[in-house]
């Protein structure tokens, strides 16, 4: 399900044992697990020192060690459904299957700052490259670029039948895909 970069490796959520999964992006070998405090976790987000998790079934967001997965904060948004999490511009954002949006959440006090529509029928992978955001539909095989407004710049048909996690390393979106494969994907600019 969710992916995300956290620098040197990619981290893969398995949402059906709740567990984390470290995996060198050159050899696709595990390099370690954790296990995830939330039940059916969805999303995967790394903000430049630890995780943060997101789950479908509950409306607490976590913020975990990424050395030992013990539990550093947990924000309850009060409602949602959520499917994906990306960390950008100091925010939390976070896909909302119930509103059909992305929201932006302050990560101290779970405030929603703001939000834009999903551009398509459900947000399955989220991804922030710095200047843009990468966001996948397994409804529609398909993933968009988006400006930080959430207007769609461009989209793209998935090369799975299942895109879920998205992840930027620097140069390169990741998508771990239904099929248990993760792609590495380039964009021409």
């Amino acid at each position: 399900l969710g992916l995300t970069w956290d620098g040197s490796t990619l981290w893969n959520v398995d949402g059906y044992n709740d567990t984390l999964y470290s995996i060198n992006r050159l050899s696709g070998a595990q390099v370690r697990a954790l296990s995830s405090p939330l039940p059916e976790t969805t999303g995967i987000a790394y903000d430049g020192q630890d995780l943060w998790l997101c789950s479908e079934s509950m409306v607490d967001v976590y913020k975990i060690n990424i050395l030992n997965g013990d539990i550093q904060k947990r924000l309850n948004l009060q409602r949602g459904s959520f499917t994906a999490i990306a960390y950008g511009l100091s925010s939390l954002w976070i896909a909302d299957s119930q509103l059909n949006k992305i929201l932006r959440v302050d990560p101290e006090t779970a405030e929603v700052i703001s939000s834009f529509e999903n551009p398509g029928i459900r947000v399955d992978g989220l991804a922030f490259d710095g200047s843009h955001f990468w966001v996948s539909d397994s409804s529609t095989l398909t993933i968009y670029q988006l400006n930080l407004e959430g207007q769609v710049l461009r989209t793209f048909l998935s090369p799975g039948q299942s895109p879920q996690g998205l992840a930027y390393d620097g140069h390169y979106l990741w998508n771990a895909d239904g099929n248990r494969k993760i792609y590495q994907l380039r964009f021409q600019n």
